[in-house]
């Protein structure tokens, strides 16, 4: 059987499956320990209506394919829930009928003509039409790059939470943005003595975390030898690419020791360590195309192989750059301290 690959695969074939293969397209996101436990704490936020949750993370961690997996796993199990998704666009809306106008494509409303107080009031009808409909006294709003957000923008948001509410619809947010940016924009807004807005949107703040161990990423490479394409086919993601090597035993599962062990020695980190999820699943994107590759001539991977992969997805460089934002951040807030600060 593996002998009848190797006579039928081409290097044609090989390009032709990896531009299709989900891992590469990024047509299906996976379930990782990090999203699991955001869902959780989501979950829960819906259940109890406790809007106030605000999800934080360092750039190339994984928040918005995070966000995304969320929102697939609520719908999963909520499918009447009304949720929608608002992106800040990392600009502030410079006035209240831009503002609505915004709202009301994030709704999924075409007309966008009128005055502020029609605007306004399209975007709670509808809100409130939804929820009924729904049979669920509920909306749920994801906001993406909230990191974006200026004090206006959470005015606006209090003034629809307030309008609905009169309707007896509950409003829930959530916020994803990133770090140190979003940490400011909650600071901001307590200089500017608005603890009802923090209170409203802003009072539970959650780092997602990073990868740090070999479960992790025992987790992440069984769910990607677990993924069939077609789903349904009994063809394997890690079968795909590596056909022969399948046959003869090889699980990427049981790379995880080796892969976690060339973070480590090529970011030259202690094995406490924290490696952010976008570096991450290039470093394996690239380790199973080079696979593929020696799979297709009859060849093994090297012991090399995963301290290639790491070094090509520059993940000791992200590191340092991280290293280096945080000292900024403290530099500066420390700095904004000491000029808030008078000598007695």
């Amino acid at each position: 059987m593996g002998a009848s690959r190797l006579d039928t695969t081409t290097a044609h074939d090989l390009a032709e499956l990896v531009l299709n293969h989900p891992l590469y397209a990024h047509t299906v996101l996976l379930q990782t320990p990090p999203i699991d436990e955001i869902f959780k704490l989501v979950k829960l936020a819906i259940l109890l209506r406790d809007s106030g949750w605000v999800f934080t993370g360092e750039s190339g961690i994984g928040k918005t394919d995070a966000l995304d997996r969320v929102k697939m796993l609520i719908r999963h199990q909520f499918p009447r829930i009304c949720m929608f998704t608002h992106d800040a666009h990392n600009q502030q809306i410079a006035s209240i009928r831009a503002f609505f106008k915004h709202f009301l494509t994030t709704i999924g409303h075409s007309e966008l003509k009128g005055e502020t107080p029609d605007l306004r009031h399209r975007v709670v009808r509808m809100l409130v039409d939804d929820a009924r409909v729904s049979g669920i006294n509920l909306i749920v709003m994801f906001i993406d790059e909230a990191s974006a957000l200026g004090l206006q923008d959470f005015l606006f948001l209090k003034d629809i939470y307030n309008d609905l509410g009169r309707s007896d619809i509950q409003f829930v947010t959530i916020l994803m943005g990133q770090s140190p940016d979003i940490e400011h924009v909650i600071e901001m807004l307590r200089t500017n003595n608005r603890h009802d807005l923090v209170g409203r949107f802003a009072s539970k703040v959650y780092a997602v975390r990073a990868y740090d161990s070999v479960k992790d990423l025992q987790v992440i490479f069984k769910a990607i030898d677990d993924r069939q394409f077609p789903e349904g086919s009994g063809h394997h993601w890690t079968q795909l690419m590596v056909p022969n090597a399948w046959d003869a035993g090889f699980r990427l599962e049981h790379e995880a020791t080796r892969a976690f062990d060339a973070i480590v020695n090529g970011t030259g980190k202690s094995r406490k360590i924290a490696f952010p999820a976008r570096q991450t699943f290039l470093a394996i994107r690239y380790y199973l195309l080079d696979a593929a590759e020696r799979d297709w001539r009859g060849k093994t991977q090297p012991d090399s192989a995963w301290s290639k992969a790491i070094a090509y997805a520059k993940l000791q460089d992200s590191l340092f750059e991280q290293a280096r934002a945080r000292k900024r951040s403290a530099a500066a807030k420390e700095s904004t301290n000491d000029s808030g600060s008078t000598d007695e």
